[in-house]
């Protein structure tokens, strides 16, 4: 059910073999601090499709300028799955979750995160931004992130497009050339 798709980036939980069953009821897990990686492989061990995003992290020493890459989750502290009440009661079980959040538009969280997905898969580097409410809408028009949309920052020759996760009030980012968008009105 789950799997790492790369050392560098990509997801626990596939979305693009997301069963039709599993679509109804899904739930936002608040983890304990750095707890999303561990209540990930429990998920998948009691059988509970879940999703958790993941991106390299590049640290470097400040005393040592040792250069540190790790895994992390694209959004610290929450992971995203689907289940019954009882099969929630079972993940609460695994004292990784702190608290949950019941997702009412299921079909609208589930656009964003296969956007997310698809920006993870290209496997161009992301970055997490603070969710913009004003700006230009944009959809990629050709390249490895066509049919991608979100909401767009300039900066520099390219152009960054932030992907929300509106339950969360967070986004991720990811650069794009200015001449592969269009607007979306």
């Amino acid at each position: 059910m789950a799997t790492l798709l790369s050392g560098l980036t990509g997801s626990i939980g596939d979305l693009a073999e997301l069963p039709d069953e599993i679509a109804s009821s899904w739930w936002v897990a608040h983890t304990r601090s750095r707890h999303e990686k561990t209540l990930a492989d429990e998920l998948e061990q009691i059988g509970i499709f879940c999703y958790l995003p993941l991106c390299q992290s590049v640290t470097r020493s400040r005393t040592t300028r040792r250069v540190t890459r790790s895994v992390v989750p694209v959004f610290p502290g929450y992971l995203f799955f689907a289940a019954d009440a009882e099969q929630r009661h079972r993940a609460m079980g695994t004292n990784h979750i702190a608290r949950t959040l019941p997702v009412v538009d299921v079909a609208g969280l589930i656009g964003q995160l296969r956007q997310i997905d698809l920006a993870l898969r290209s496997g161009e580097p992301i970055a997490r931004s603070a969710r913009l409410a004003a700006g230009d809408r944009v959809r990629v028009i050709a390249g490895p992130l066509t049919g991608l949309e979100g909401v767009v920052t300039r900066w520099r020759s390219a152009v960054r497009i932030v992907l929300n996760v509106e339950i969360l009030g967070q986004a991720v980012s990811v650069e794009v050339d200015r001449d592969l968008v269009e607007r979306v009105d």
